[in-house]
């Protein structure tokens, strides 16, 4: 990286892993940088400090590393990128920021590293870009436009007519069934848009109503929200591919509605992708609008070593 001079005193700029002591730095980063990203699921940023692909470039005093004396402060956080799957072979961009305007040579020496860093098991990169990058560094960094994922919201909670379905029967969520839960998502999704055990627990954990589908006594589905911006978020409806296109999500859209209702709640937002008909169909059936912002995702195949 470029060397930078103060007060005669040689500054550069060195990446390194991540750890716990550069929590207070990389907030201020984040805080005060003209680009930012953070996407990450149910946990908060520092939570990924110390995970292999979590790089950060600070800025040090000269070729030994040491702190700037003269600046009697802590390296101070230039970029950082954090790169992780929650589970592989899919990774998610979970945090980045650069300091500059012209922050793209930083941000591809932070990509370059992550060859190095990231385990052998990622087979690709997704960004959900949620916040305004040059869409050209994307294509740079070896990106390419994926999908978009829309927003769709529903004003009152008036319910359609919902066939019942044999056998089908609700239940809250219990710890033991995040695994099953985990293979059903493997199942049914393609990688970067599954969950893992750890993560839906974590979800529940943080999640106003969290179903599991029956079907004669064996998980079939399951759905979990939370709140947001406008009353209720449906965060996720997963059904077994095997038992998809017999009115299981129907009838958990149902069930979460009259939740949402019991609650206070009264409006209710969520997301899918824009390619997803067979989701979009079904939110359209229960008096669902496309409505608010879409976010675009940008992936990159990734050679795992």
């Amino acid at each position: 990286m470029a060397n930078m001079s103060n007060g005669g005193a040689a500054l550069q700029s060195t990446i390194r892993r991540a750890a716990r002591e550069d929590a207070a730095a990389i907030q201020h980063l984040l805080r005060e940088s003209p680009y930012t990203h953070v996407h990450v699921d149910w946990r908060m940023p520092g939570d990924w400090l110390g995970e292999p692909g979590f790089l950060v470039t600070v800025r040090l005093s000269d070729r030994s590393g040491r702190f700037d004396r003269f600046l009697a402060r802590p390296a101070i956080a230039t970029s950082c990128l954090a790169v992780a799957a929650d589970p592989p072979p899919a990774a998610w961009v979970r945090v980045a920021a650069v300091s500059r305007h012209d922050g793209l040579p930083e941000l591809q020496a932070l990509f370059d590293r992550l060859l190095e860093a990231l385990p052998q098991d990622i087979d690709e990169i997704a960004w959900f870009l949620t916040d305004a990058w040059p869409e050209a560094w994307f294509l740079a960094l070896g990106f390419l436009r994926a999908t978009d994922v829309i927003t769709y919201r529903k004003d009152d909670l008036t319910l359609p007519p919902v066939a019942e379905v044999p056998g089908l029967s609700l239940r809250t969520v219990m710890p033991e069934d995040m695994p099953a839960l985990e293979r059903m998502e493997a199942d049914a999704f393609e990688p970067r848009w599954r969950h893992s055990a750890d993560g839906l627990q974590r979800a529940a954990a943080q999640s106003v109503s969290f179903d599991v589908a029956e079907l004669d006594g064996v998980p079939a589905g399951f759905q979990f929200s939370t709140r947001g911006r406008y009353g209720a978020h449906l965060a996720r409806m997963t059904v077994a591919r095997e038992l998809q296109g017999r009115g299981i999500g129907a009838v958990l859209l149902r069930e979460a509605i009259l939740g949402y209702r019991s609650r206070g709640l009264h409006h209710v937002t969520l997301n899918t992708q824009s390619e997803n008909f067979a989701s979009q169909k079904l939110y359209t059936r229960f008096g669902f609008e496309l409505s608010g912002p879409s976010f675009p995702v940008w992936t990159r195949p990734w050679p795992g070593r």
